[in-house]
């Protein structure tokens, strides 16, 4: 089994050893496709052993059953980056044993609901860089570029920029949406702390801003002549109508 301490690996790793970690939540699933390829499944979620809270990616499906909330599954083949990690079809997921359960503390349960806030990313130690930030934020701005495109997001500290390639280009939002961004890597640009993306990175929007633009009002006066007056069905109406734009609001 493996120690739920153990110092976080510098680089993806292959962990062949188990782990026991309690299920915090999870989303449903997501679809997404990368250029050229078949569209595919995945969905995102936290667990957490009694010190530690791991963000994980699982792209297999079929293992939805078991990340309900407060369940405990015992996991093994998987990926793991420092707090991330990723479940494919050759992992192995279960439900543990009744010698294995564990308790997560209220804190950890906290840490977990609670997202990062934009003023303590940029006031983030140059050491510890890269770091892992995964968290709904809501977009200000978006500009698709060649290659990437640049995201602004903001909470009510500030705001970041964030930069999207590969499968998080081009994504389909639009100011005021609430986008949810996993396993975004915050490092220092040009001197200025941004997020981008990598080979583990997701992005979605979980809540588009439903603001219409009102239409505009516009009043107008008509004056209608009749000719042939008295009617006659016989020979139909006749009428010449002048329309004149009084204002336009």
């Amino acid at each position: 089994m493996q120690a739920p301490n153990q110092v976080a690996p510098r680089r993806p790793t292959l962990q062949k050893d188990s782990i026991t970690v309690v299920v915090l939540k999870a989303t449903d699933p997501i679809e997404y496709e990368f250029p050229g390829q078949r569209k595919k499944k995945v969905f995102l979620a936290t667990v957490a052993t009694s010190n530690q809270v791991f963000q994980v990616k699982v792209l297999n499906i079929k293992l939805k059953k078991e990340f309900k909330q407060k369940n405990v599954i015992t996991m093994s083949g998987y990926i793991r980056y420092k707090n991330v990690l990723e479940i494919n079809e050759r992992s192995v997921v279960q439900n543990a044993p009744d010698d294995r359960r564990i308790a997560v503390p209220d804190d950890i349960w906290i840490r977990a609901k609670t997202p990062p806030k934009i003023r303590d990313l940029c006031q983030e130690d140059p050491g510890n860089l890269p770091t892992i930030v995964s968290g709904l934020f809501l977009l200000q701005k978006k500009k698709d570029n060649k290659k990437t495109t640049v995201y602004i997001i903001q909470d009510d500290t500030g705001t970041m920029e964030v930069v999207g390639s590969e499968i998080c280009y081009g994504i389909e939002c639009a100011e005021g949406d609430t986008v949810r961004l996993f396993c975004f890597y915050l490092k220092k640009i040009k001197e200025k702390l941004k997020l981008t993306s990598g080979k583990y990175s997701f992005m979605e929007v979980v809540k588009r801003n439903r603001r219409k633009q009102q239409p505009r009002s516009v009043t107008f006066k008509l004056d209608i002549a009749v000719k042939n007056s008295p009617l006659n069905p016989s020979s139909g109406v006749n009428c010449i109508v002048k329309v004149e734009n009084i204002n336009e609001e």
